[in-house]
């Protein structure tokens, strides 16, 4: 299941969708842009496609900073996003991010649970890694990928969404109950108009890889 959404914000300004991702067979990848940078979701999805090929986090990026610019403001303008990858192993779900967003859990019995990565005060995104410390604000020491584990002894599917989720989960439960048991059924249409069915709800965009 792959949904990617754009938030009513976005829309009242006329900003693009500046979340996006992919739903593979044994992997799971949501990343959202940031809004202060001009063009954040060309990096979003030139990253994606890059990582669908193979290429690894540090090798993306050099491919992007070639391809988009190496100075600060095209950093800033491309190349701010957080990241969720889980990546489905024998045993067990590893989950690797950077900056904010959800885990989203099924286990063993069936029931769906979110688990809210937090970034920092501030958000953190891997592109400060290619920029000179005295540029910075803040996290002048770089900015490191995370890593969780999630043992398939106790969960039987495990996937991602941006922070765009929050709205789900803080609405009426009526409205979360509804979408879980679409997650469990695996029905994207559904969950789809289910957004759309309440799209005033959600000021910000949602991408959910599960």
């Amino acid at each position: 299941m792959f949904v990617n959404k754009i938030g009513r914000i976005h829309l009242e300004y006329g900003k693009n969708c500046q979340d996006y991702g992919m739903a593979a067979e044994k992997i799971r990848m949501v990343c959202d842009g940031c809004s202060e940078g001009a063009h954040t979701e060309v990096g979003v999805k030139v990253f994606v496609h890059l990582t669908r090929q193979g290429f690894g986090v540090e090798e993306a990026f050099e491919k992007l900073m070639e391809l988009l610019g190496q100075s600060t403001e095209a950093v800033r303008d491309f190349l701010c996003f957080t990241m969720i990858r889980v990546e489905e192993e024998k045993d067990a779900y590893q989950v690797y991010f950077w900056g904010d967003g959800y885990v989203i859990l099924e286990d063993t019995e069936g029931t769906v649970t979110f688990r809210e990565l937090k970034g920092g005060v501030y958000p953190e995104y891997y592109a400060y890694n290619y920029v000179a410390p005295d540029r910075l604000k803040y996290y002048k020491d770089g900015v490191k990928i995370k890593e969780l584990t999630f043992g398939k002894d106790r969960y039987r599917r495990v996937g991602a969404a941006t922070d765009g989720l929050r709205y789900l989960i803080q609405g009426e439960q009526k409205l979360l109950d509804e979408f879980t048991a679409a997650l469990r059924l695996d029905q994207e249409v559904k969950v789809k108009r289910l957004i759309n069915r309440y799209r005033t709800l959600f000021k910000d965009d949602l991408t959910i890889a599960w």
